[in-house]
């Protein structure tokens, strides 16, 4: 047990004759410490000053570097432009270095033991104060209460600083991101594992087929690479911007299903190519998945324009600091 935002906290060992009275002084803890009885965890509410129970996953997840498992001698056919694309978007210590751009208490919430329903239900407290500073933002002892659950839903560092109250939209607004970002990094990490719990041996073909997508890279001498170059030239603004931009690579991407998809917008006419920016840890989840809107349980007031998938025209708008990855959309 211990508190949110903070390395201390501890744990107790006690011996007991038989497994009844072990079970007995457990229960008989928890209630102490949460308010809950244990045969109630199922209807459990979060009580002032009391803790609250965080589902992890206590599996083995020792993955140290992605593919320090990975068969030397088992050869891949992938391109190689596509083996460094894969070992780009799966980087474990990318995602850790992520984690702790969010302030992510790694030692409450690892990489490996991120839940998908823990961060949803972090959705579902921001909902409630988006609701709480539209409707009666004078409520400070509510705010604060949901900002603390907040916390102890997605424990965060905050050394021994106190937590900061979630009492502004562009609170919500920054919190909700980093969520959609938790579920796209829990998403990579989740292939990962799984991956790794089929096969004691594989290789980075074995990544590329979780993708379920087609990654082509596109020649550079190609007319295809020199337009989208120049389509990229053309729409940086250098004032938005203190840094400059250059296609380094390009692949042609397709995924399982979404050309059969398409098929009844094939004759539209009015198509545009259009841009969209991510931080690399999201694009195993983006090209596996797709673009997604945000889930019910997000706040509507964590996006700018309001729950929908965003593109814009402009690269430097679809670009950020923390972006290396950018998808252009198209179809032919």
């Amino acid at each position: 047990m211990g508190r949110t935002g903070t390395i201390y906290g501890g744990k107790k060992n006690e011996q007991f004759d038989d497994q009844s009275e072990a079970i007995k002084a457990f229960e008989t803890l928890f209630l102490d410490k949460t308010g809950n009885k244990w045969s109630d965890r199922g209807t459990f509410k979060k009580l002032p000053n009391k803790f609250y129970p965080l589902e992890i996953d206590y599996g083995n997840h020792d993955i140290q570097k992605v593919f320090d498992n990975v068969n030397a001698n088992k050869r891949s056919n992938l391109p190689k432009l596509v083996q460094d694309l894969i070992c780009f978007i799966f980087d474990i210590e990318s995602m850790e270095k992520a984690l702790l751009s969010f302030e992510i208490d790694l030692t409450k919430m690892p990489l490996g033991r991120l839940s998908r329903n823990q961060l949803n239900k972090g959705y579902q407290v921001l909902t409630e104060l988006q609701t709480l500073i539209t409707n009666d933002a004078t409520n400070k002892t509510a705010i604060i209460d949901a900002s603390n659950r907040f916390y102890t839903l997605i424990p965060h560092n905050f050394n021994r600083g106190k937590p900061i109250i979630l009492d502004k939209i562009d609170l919500i607004q920054s919190k909700t991101e980093m969520i959609d970002n938790l579920l796209e990094i829990e998403k990579a990490y989740s292939m990962l594992k799984e991956t790794n719990d089929q096969k004691n041996e594989h290789s980075i073909d074995d990544y590329y087929k979780k993708l379920k997508c087609s990654l082509q890279p596109v020649d550079h001498n190609s007319e295809e690479f020199h337009r989208i170059e120049q389509y990229m030239t053309n729409t940086y603004a250098p004032h938005q911007r203190k840094y400059t931009l250059k296609l380094k690579e390009l692949f042609k991407t397709t995924r399982e299903g979404e050309r059969e998809n398409f098929q009844k917008w094939q004759s539209t006419e009015n198509r545009q190519l259009l841009w969209h920016g991510s931080r690399k840890t999201n694009f195993a989840g983006i090209l596996s998945q797709g673009l997604r809107i945000a889930p019910p349980e997000a706040p509507a007031s964590g996006y700018n324009f309001g729950k929908g998938v965003y593109f814009t025209d402009m690269v430097s708008k679809g670009d950020d600091s923390k972006c290396r990855l950018m998808i252009l959309m198209s179809r032919e």
